[in-house]
């Protein structure tokens, strides 16, 4: 037998029992949640057209997805994200439909890392997307379900917040090439600093150029507004700071102090984003558990132009954030004493269950297996007159 048919491929594995059970813990807890809240359960293909994941505001690269060609020879993926499919909905079989949408997913979505082992490649994902919903409240609603997607799992969480609006303001204000506004943003995104102020210095010390410098360093409470505000507030960055301070607010309303945080150097995916940014996470676990933000132009580029905002939760990290649920059923073994009273076992073990306890099939045990087994037992006989414990 080939060593490999033991194996999983790279960045999957087998989850077993405990994990199993955590993971259904936490699915039922988040369904809960987002159907309380409104929220419908929408399902897409594993198999998506490649040219769906193509457009124009979509970042993620071609080396990132898993390829394959249908019957016909067109180029699919296996889906590597769970939002643009979603998009593809509005435009398709939810167009029309009063807005807002409301829709929730649990699902899987398989991505490939080329450049090094270690990455999970196959990730279960549970999330929100609000589509046609684009002003303060929707911000505030989307913010509400994250805090609380984390505050159901855990009491020991942190959400950070940003909005991308003020980065790209500071790289208008360059007025540079993409390459080197993109080199930049990774720089932030990684908080290099050395390399981020060797690629500031080719520019005059202006406002924009002081703010990127110390935009790695722009987390805290809201005197990082204050201080974002005081370095540069031109164009649009006025609008992207006073958006980040009323959603801030709102969330230290709900009572979260300390547990919400801002940070101005969340830049990833600049191209995607067009609002407010967030990431959670969970005491313990250094990858956000919980990630999403704002994407404004997405769904236009399916032809139906809404402004929509969501976040997915990382379902194997939160996982790992939850005890395993205690089962307390008692459980009893019900065998049949040879084929002629199989019907009559099953029937027992109907009822048990009907009643909330664990009836496990146990026709076909030797009696020395019998005698063996650790819990109680019901045998029933050929002639169903007798049951022995």
């Amino acid at each position: 037998m080939k060593p490999s048919r033991q194996k999983t491929p790279a960045g999957t594995r087998d989850r077993l029992y405990e994990e199993c059970a955590k993971d259904s813990l936490v699915s039922a807890s988040l369904k809960e949640l987002y159907e309380s809240a409104g929220y419908r359960r929408v399902v897409t293909p594993m198999l998506e057209f490649f040219d769906v994941f193509t457009g124009a505001e979509q970042t993620l690269p071609a080396e990132r997805m898993f390829t394959l060609t249908d019957a016909q020879g067109r180029l699919m993926v296996l889906r590597p994200d769970c939002t643009v499919p979603i998009a593809r909905i509005t435009a398709g079989r939810l167009s029309g439909q009063p807005l807002p949408l409301r829709l929730y997913y649990s699902q899987n979505i398989c991505r490939r890392y080329p450049e090094g082992k270690g990455r999970r490649t196959e990730t279960h994902q549970a999330g929100i997307e609000l589509i046609g919903s684009g002003d303060l409240a929707g911000d505030c609603e989307a913010m509400e379900l994250a805090a609380e997607s984390l505050a159901r799992l855990s009491d020991g969480f942190r959400l950070e917040l940003c909005h991308i609006g003020y980065f790209k303001a500071l790289v208008e204000a360059l007025d540079t090439d993409e390459e080197t506004a993109e080199q930049i943003r990774l720089a932030v995104e990684t908080k290099n600093y050395g390399r981020l102020n060797d690629l500031l210095r080719a520019f005059p010390d202006t406002g924009a150029v002081r703010a990127l410098r110390r935009l790695p360093a722009l987390f805290g409470g809201p005197e990082v507004l204050e201080a974002a505000a005081a370095l540069f507030d031109g164009g649009t960055a006025g609008e992207a700071l006073a958006r980040c301070r009323e959603v801030y607010a709102f969330l230290q309303d709900l009572g979260l102090g300390d547990a919400v945080m801002l940070d101005l150097g969340l830049v990833g995916q600049v191209e995607y984003y067009t609002g407010l940014v967030i990431r959670g996470y969970f005491d313990g676990i250094g990858e956000p558990v919980l990630s999403g933000g704002r994407y404004d132009q997405l769904c236009g580029t399916f032809g139906e132009p809404h402004p929509a905002v969501g976040f997915a939760v990382d379902m194997e990290l939160a996982a790992r954030a939850v005890d395993a649920p205690a089962d307390e059923r008692q459980t009893v073994y019900v065998r049949a004493e040879g084929p002629a009273a199989y019907a009559a076992a099953a029937a027992c073990r109907r009822d048990l269950r009907a009643k909330g306890i664990r009836a496990v099939c146990a026709d076909g045990l030797t009696e020395e297996e019998w005698e063996a087994l650790p819990e109680g037992g019901v045998l029933i006989t050929a002639d169903e007159k007798e049951v022995r414990p």
